[in-house]
């Protein structure tokens, strides 16, 4: 669902004045750019939902601290 004028190359993010505001503001809080980019896009441009879903680590693509995986990661840390 990509806007007029073709696709961009993977990772690139299109963000207006205000929607780059919100990330800045996310990022603030202690999250990279790319984390606070992706939270607010995934909650449809919510900045509340995309800094409790960063706060709550439902959203960690780097690895760093509960396994990033996502899912059952307390079952996978002991084997």
């Amino acid at each position: 669902a990509g806007g007029p004028g073709g696709a961009d190359p993977p990772g690139v993010i299109r963000l207006t004045e205000e929607e780059m505001a919100a990330v800045n503001r996310l990022m603030a809080l202690g999250f990279s750019q790319q984390q606070a980019a992706q939270a607010y896009l995934a909650c449809d441009k919510n900045e509340t939902l995309a800094a409790n879903l960063l706060f709550e680590g439902g959203w960690n693509d780097e690895g760093d601290e509960m396994g990033g995986f996502g899912g059952d990661h307390e079952d996978d840390m002991y084997h």
